[in-house]
């Protein structure tokens, strides 16, 4: 968990540039300063180059692998660190964050698909959450040294932490599932013995069987997928069963049927609402701005210290999630943290107008609704969708449905955080949070209706109830 942990640190750090960058030179009379259409694009191209990483991720992870993966992707993070300490135009500070969200895109699915393919169902949950809060912890760390140091020494430290990730993650093996699936069974038998302690192959024989079937399964399932499409077609009428089976030939056409199933669709349309409603109630595209939101509502501390604080509460939520996730599950989580940030959101309308119309004014309050709203996000929406992602797609298919997973995620993140300014300047402050409160709230009805419960099950038993749901569908 180490290297995958040093991943998502990164991660969470390279999120929390856009808040740095913007915060240290919008509207400033340094040489190095942002407009407001220049500072609306550093804190969104990032977002919209992240689809392409996830692309690329969802096409070459398989190939590759989950290992090889997760090393590649920390050359851009490295080369993206380097060019935004040595900016010296808006448009290095563009091209810098543009491969950086590239990197991130390319992280996420090998990273997460990784993590699920060996962890334990028991403690699966508790292994997702724990990566996804470690976002968290590099978030805060960014903001941290944001406070401590100038925004290029900034830059400069954090090119650190891609350096010793290289290193932490060439000394894990690669996930027993993928070896799998390429044949390489010994290679898989040693991997999953080094993931459970160094043990003996006679320790974990019976989970490297229960693998051995999940693989063989999914291979059954795609042959006569393939057989039902094909025997529909009219270039196979007629043809006998003993001689059927010969015509089946693997093509692009149909690995695109097969990735558009029922039991990749269904999850998917599952995980990009979850993800649209996280957007909404967690505020996303307030985030590169958050140094001028602060200081127009009047909190109590300067906007740097507040926006760290923020961080402290966001890593609170998130080790939070880690102790309850196994014990009340992921829907649960799901519908308290989802309440409590539409609750949050449009309290912040509320009063946001209030003191616009100079009816009364207490940064108290602004300050009470931002701490809870960042503990209340990570104490369930922000990581457990993540989770799901790792956890609701089959083997076969997996790494491109969660490429694709990341890619909207991003495609979301960059819509929202573009039209911040745009949607405050229509709607004013407090327009924006009512607008996302009320589309928090419907989420909360979403994750209530839609959701279903799969902490502790296996990927199997997880992957046949969408089989399940798909026949329902059928009838």
């Amino acid at each position: 968990m180490v290297a995958q942990s040093l991943l998502m640190l990164d991660l969470g750090m390279i999120l929390a540039v856009p808040t740095i960058v913007i915060g240290a030179l919008h509207n400033t009379k340094e040489d190095l300063s942002l407009d407001d259409d220049q500072s609306s694009w550093i804190g969104s191209i990032m977002f919209l180059c992240q689809p392409l990483g996830c692309i690329l991720s969802g096409c070459l992870q398989g190939v590759l692998g989950r290992k090889r993966s997760m090393i590649l992707v920390n050359v851009p993070h490295l080369v993206g660190w380097y060019l935004l300490y040595t900016a010296g135009s808006p448009w290095m500070l563009t091209i810098a964050s543009a491969l950086m969200g590239i990197g991130v895109g390319f992280l996420e699915a090998p990273a997460m698909a990784y993590i699920g393919e060996i962890g334990e169902p028991n403690i699966r949950g508790i292994l997702s959450t724990f990566a996804t809060s470690v976002i968290v912890l590099g978030h805060l760390l960014e903001l941290f040294l944001g406070y401590m140091f100038s925004w290029r020494m900034t830059m400069l430290v954090s090119c650190l932490v891609p350096m010793v990730a290289i290193v932490a993650v060439s000394l894990i093996p690669e996930s027993p599932i993928w070896l799998m699936t390429k044949g390489r069974k010994d290679e898989a038998l040693s991997s999953l013995r080094w993931l459970r302690g160094w043990v003996s192959a006679e320790e974990v024989s019976e989970e490297f069987h229960a693998l051995e079937v999940y693989c063989q399964e999914s291979k059954n399932e795609f042959k006569s997928f393939l057989e039902s499409k094909i025997r529909k077609s009219s270039v196979y009428n007629g043809v006998p069963d003993s001689e059927f089976s010969t015509q089946i030939k693997p093509s692009f056409g149909n690995v695109i049927r097969d990735f558009l199933r029922p039991g990749i669709l269904i999850p998917l349309r599952l995980i990009i609402t979850y993800f649209f409603f996280f957007h909404a109630a967690s505020l996303t595209g307030m985030r590169p701005y958050m140094f001028e939101v602060f200081s127009q509502l009047e909190v109590p501390m300067t906007p740097k210290k507040f926006t760290v604080m923020s961080g402290m509460f966001q890593g609170t939520g998130a080790i939070a999630c880690i102790c309850l996730v196994r014990l009340v599950g992921k829907r649960a989580l799901s519908l308290v943290s989802m309440s409590s940030c539409a609750l949050c959101c449009l309290s912040l309308g509320t009063y946001t107008y209030a003191i616009t119309h100079q009816w009364s004014s207490s940064p108290m309050i602004p300050l009470f609704l931002f701490c809870t709203l960042y503990f209340s996000m990570n104490l369930g929406i922000s990581a457990l969708p993540w989770l799901l992602i790792s956890e609701l797609f089959p083997t076969r298919g997996r790494g491109v449905a969660s490429g694709l997973c990341a890619a909207i995620f991003y495609v979301i993140t960059f819509v929202v955080s573009k039209t911040w300014l745009s949607l405050q300047s229509s709607l004013g402050l407090y327009g924006c949070f009512l607008f996302y409160g009320i589309i928090a709230v419907i989420g909360v009805v979403y994750v209530f209706a839609c959701l279903p419960e799969t902490e502790g099950k296996t990927l199997a038993e997880i992957e046949k109830n969408f089989a399940k749901k798909k026949d329902r569908q059928v009838k």
